[in-house]
């Protein structure tokens, strides 16, 4: 029998622990000896701060931490880890999870798969690979496909309309009214608390079949499987338990870090970085955030931005990780960024990848960022653009808003780091990285962090 390794301690002279943004599992008076450490033992005036992500239990977050700062500290760097128990990863398998086999859903999506996919097949009659065939007979055979199955089967039609050349997916009222009526007579014999769906969520344009043909013809899916699965988890209410009372929530722990209460971990962390600047205005500080440590990244500027007197030169440099902070939110603080920015490197995956694995496995076909796009954030087209995906940074329509642009521009290509990168990638800029929550640790990833945290930008 396998024995669970016992959880890492906490170094309280490099980790803050907090929890709701309060100290937690480390006090002031720690990081005040944390900060007496680094004068007394970091001659080079350098320090580099971790935040990681959204993802993930104290527990990992520790681990990550024990991974990681031998490498950081070999490069002159002290460093500092914000453990910020947030561990969405667990709260969002469990809501997802029961649906694997949920009957009503299973069957839903297979209805929703084998509608649409017909009406790809009559938009594409002139595309060979679909010339003259209705959806595969797993598609249409009376026992449902496995949510697997489905996935699988679907690539060919994704693949076919990915080359539409303008092709639009024809739709009309009495084809919705039909979908919205097999939903609803689909859970007739099923007691009324544990419907999925209520009728009024599949009234209008909330009908979930109206939504996926008008995010499959926009340009804003995810492929047909995962869009219908986004659909039918939003036309039964699940967007609304994963949105503001988790998203929202772990995010509210990030401003509650900075806020005024003597505990508040960020605000502690601002008092005595900004003392030892005072005592050494040449200090350099990187700045690192995977995943929703990017939000906290931003949300550390503002802060930091906010103490220091407006003709204050002092800046810091990023390096973000699969980014799930918004275009929208790192453009509202754009002009803070351009003053308090000096060098900067986004690192992803590449669209390729990020839709290569199941975060959710045999539900959810597409990483943390897919789900955080369209399940998390408020989106009328449940695909928000998040900074840390490829897909948003083509140029084209429909991801050309002034968001976009704006961020786009000041980030510039040639900061980015889309991964797996190529063999003969410069030094700074490789990445081998396969999954969103392996980034950090990936190896050619931290050496290309680590050769930012000694040589520069």
């Amino acid at each position: 029998m396998q024995i669970a390794s016992a959880p890492l301690p906490i170094d309280p002279l490099h980790d803050i622990d907090l929890e709701y943004g309060r100290f937690n599992g480390t006090t002031a008076l720690d990081l005040s000896k944390a900060f007496d450490n680094f004068k007394n033992h970091t001659p080079s005036g350098h320090l580099c701060v971790f935040f990681h992500g959204g993802l993930i239990s104290e527990a990992d977050g520790l681990s990550t931490a024990n991974k990681l700062i031998k490498g950081y500290t070999d490069t002159g760097a002290y460093p500092f880890f914000f453990i910020w128990k947030s561990d969405l990863i667990t709260t969002v398998e469990g809501i997802l999870e029961p649906y694997r086999n949920n009957p009503g859903f299973v069957n839903a999506a297979n209805y929703a798969v084998n509608t649409v996919a017909l009406k790809i097949a009559a938009a594409l009659d002139t595309d060979r690979s679909l010339k003259g065939r209705r959806p595969p007979t797993k598609i249409r055979k009376a026992a449902p496909m496995t949510l697997k199955e489905l996935a699988s089967v679907t690539k060919l039609y994704d693949k076919a309309w990915a080359k539409r050349a303008g092709a639009q997916i024809a739709c009309s009222s009495s084809d919705l009214d039909q979908f919205a009526q097999w939903l609803v007579a689909a859970e007739k014999s099923v007691p009324g608390k544990r419907r999925l769906f209520s009728p009024k969520r599949l009234r209008g344009p909330q009908n979930p079949l109206a939504r996926i043909i008008q995010r499959l013809n926009s340009g804003h899916d995810h492929g047909l499987y995962t869009t219908v699965v986004e659909e039918i988890f939003i036309a039964a209410g699940l967007a609304e338990h994963l949105g503001p009372p988790i998203w929202g929530e772990m995010k509210q722990f990030i401003d509650d870090s900075f806020s005024n209460d003597a505990n508040a971990g960020g605000t502690a962390f601002l008092n005595h970085l900004c003392d030892a600047w005072d005592k050494n205005p040449q200090l350099r500080v990187i700045l690192i955030g995977h995943s929703a440590g990017a939000i906290y990244v931003q949300r550390f500027i503002e802060a930091l931005d906010a103490r220091l007197p407006a003709s204050s030169t002092l800046r810091v440099e990023v390096i973000m990780l699969a980014a799930a902070i918004t275009f929208g939110r790192m453009n509202a603080g754009l002009s803070i960024l351009r003053k308090r920015v000096s060098g900067l490197r986004v690192f992803g995956l590449d669209n390729k990848t990020e839709g290569s694995y199941w975060e959710v496995p045999l539900i959810y076909n597409k990483s943390l960022l897919y789900l955080v796009s369209s399940l998390c954030e408020d989106d009328p087209n449940a695909d928000k653009p998040l900074v840390g995906m490829q897909r948003y940074w083509k140029g084209t329509a429909p991801y050309t808003d002034p968001d976009i642009r704006a961020v786009a521009e000041f980030v510039q290509t040639t900061r980015t780091v889309w991964s797996p990168t190529k063999p003969d990638a410069n030094p700074g800029y490789q990445s081998q990285a396969k999954r969103h929550g392996s980034i950090p640790e990936d190896k050619e990833t931290n050496r290309s962090i680590c050769f930012a945290l000694q040589n520069g930008f």
